[in-house]
Order: C-alpha cells, then structure tokens, then sequence
C-alpha cells in the first residue's frame, strides 16, 4: 500500500455518516491515524472498532466553536468535512450546518497549520439557487475558500451503495406501497406565445450517481491536492423512472409507477415537510428542476479512480 498517509493523522468531520464509514473504511487500509468527530453519539459504536487497534479514534462534539475545534485539530495533518443535512431542523438550518460550521472549521485550520483541507459540497449547486440547500452549499465554498484557499472542494452528483438515503428509501416504500412516484415526470415546459404549456412524458429529472466507494477513493487520492475544486459523477446518466424500474426489478416486485410532475410533488410535499424526518421537502423538490448530471465529473472521477463502478452493477449486491 502507498506510504504517502503513513503516520499522518487525519481528522474527519461528520464521519459517523454513510459516506463517513466508508471513507474511514478506506483510510484505515493505510498507517494512519483517523479521528472521527460526530454529534451523533447513538452512532459511535458502530464505528469505534473500524481499522486496526488504537487506529481510530471516536470524538463527540456537540458546539462547533473554535476553541473546541482547535483542541480537536491542534496536531492534526489532514481534515476532511463531510458535514451536511438534507433537511432543516430548527436546532439544525441550512445555514449554520453548511456555512458556518465548514467556515469555522477552515479558519481552525488555517491557524493550527493543517497542511490539507478536504470540503466535500454538492454537485449542480451552482443551477439551483432557489433552493436553500443549494444556495447553503455555495455559501459554504465561499466560506471555506475565504478562510483556507488552498482547500479542495470535491462536488459529488447523487451518491449511493450500502445503507445510502436514496435507494433505500424507495426499496422500502416499495414494500408497504401499491405504486411508487416517478417524481418530475412528465417534464411541463412554459414558453411565450403558447397559451398551454408542453407536457412531455418522455422526459424527466435526471442523475448520474456515484458509488461511495469511488467518492471514499476520490476523496483520498486528492489529500495533497491544493486551491483544486471537482465536480464529481459517475458512470452513467439514469432518469428517476429508470432508477424506480431498477429497484423493482432486483426486488422482483411488480409495482405502478405514478407520474408525478414537480407542481403536484411541491403539493404533497408541503404536507410531508411537517414529519420530523420527511420523506420529501419542497426545497429538494426545487432541486429537481435541473438534471444532477455533469459529463466534466465523470471525466473527473476516472483520472484518480480506476473501473468506477454503476448503479446498475452495485445495486443488486444491496437491494433485494
């Protein structure tokens, strides 16, 4: 194995995540030291015992303030900040989660002499700045670039594998329910001198998911990376419809798939926010009106990750 992380310690932020453990999974294969900092404590046994004996080690932080930060990372080589949410809470907003916090990590970073700094952010941020997540994260780069410009900002599409929130979620759904949404299907386009609007079938949202263990290898090949920002996607470009019909099938279920343009899922979406975990906001709805897709991400992705692999190799080995 490369020695390039031998004795390095490595700090990261958020790691008790989906993304988390496999990234920690990963590093642990090198002579490293890892900590993982985590609000999340009903999660800390899970991960104690990843890698070798006394190779990680488990903080749980509940103020990210830049005095306890700094006690953290005060001798620390690399940190990593996978810290985000998909929803707001009121003790956790967009804002403080995506802006703030990766913000005072950065400048914690810059006066304890880290020599690298990993941001991981979201791809297609960058089209969708009426949504608050989307608005969140790019405020969150400017953040970090301000504070630690010679940071690595790694924007990743759609990102799935074991105990991922995505495909999970509507296998699951698909055990309880008689149909399963097509969500932006069919496409309804507003043009000038039309008096009815073009309603297309044919088209839908759009993604091009990545594997976490691609994203977990990616993120490591790009520790001695400076001032570097990557768009990140994998292999192949998948609708929402053929993402629904691929769960169905590896699950041999016969399922109605229901059309539900993104009018009608900002509706139903509305109610569904008012759960204390939603099953769908209209904040994520509202980033569903441009594909997650990047053809520069791909390209990204196969320069520092060798055969990455497809949702379509990778899902049966997880949904059955």
């Amino acid at each position: 194995m490369t020695d390039f992380l031998d004795g390095k310690k490595i700090v990261v932020f958020g790691g008790s995540g989906f993304i988390g453990k496999h990234l920690i999974n990963n590093l642990c294969r090198y002579s490293c030291y890892v900590e993982i900092v985590t609000r999340k404590i009903k999660k800390l046994n899970e991960i104690r015992f990843l890698g070798g004996l006394g190779q990680v080690k488990v903080t749980s932080i509940s103020d990210y303030k830049e005095k306890y930060i700094s006690e953290i990372i005060h001798d620390t080589d690399i940190v990593i900040n996978l810290i985000g949410i998909l929803f707001e809470k009121k003790s956790n907003e967009f804002l403080t989660v995506h802006k703030e916090i990766p913000g005072i990590i950065a400048k914690v970073c810059k006066l304890n002499k880290v020599k690298s700094l990993i941001h991981i952010s979201a791809l297609g941020i960058d089209k969708n700045k009426f949504s608050k997540y989307a608005s969140s994260k790019i405020e969150g780069e400017k953040e970090v670039k301000n504070e630690f410009p010679n940071s690595t900002i790694i924007r990743p599409s759609v990102v799935f594998g074991k105990e991922d929130n995505f495909i999970n979620l509507f296998s699951k759904i698909s055990k309880i329910s008689p149909f399963l949404p097509i969500i932006g299907t069919p496409k309804i386009e507003y043009r000038k001198n039309r008096l009815f609007p073009i309603i297309d079938f044919k088209r839908g949202v759009n993604f091009q998911p990545i594997y976490v263990g691609d994203l977990a290898k990616f993120i490591i090949n790009t520790i001695n990376e400076k001032n570097k920002i990557y768009d990140l996607a994998g292999p192949n470009v998948v609708s929402f419809q053929e993402i629904i019909k691929l769960i169905l099938k590896n699950n041999k279920r016969k399922r109605l798939c229901l059309p539900i343009p993104l009018l009608l899922a900002s509706f139903i979406a509305y109610f569904l926010e008012k759960l204390p975990y939603p099953l769908l906001t209209i904040d994520q709805v509202k980033l569903m009106n441009t594909d997650n897709v990047s053809n520069k991400g791909f390209k990204n992705l196969i320069k520092k990750v060798a055969n990455p692999k497809s949702l379509e190799v990778i899902l049966p080995t997880y949904i059955r």
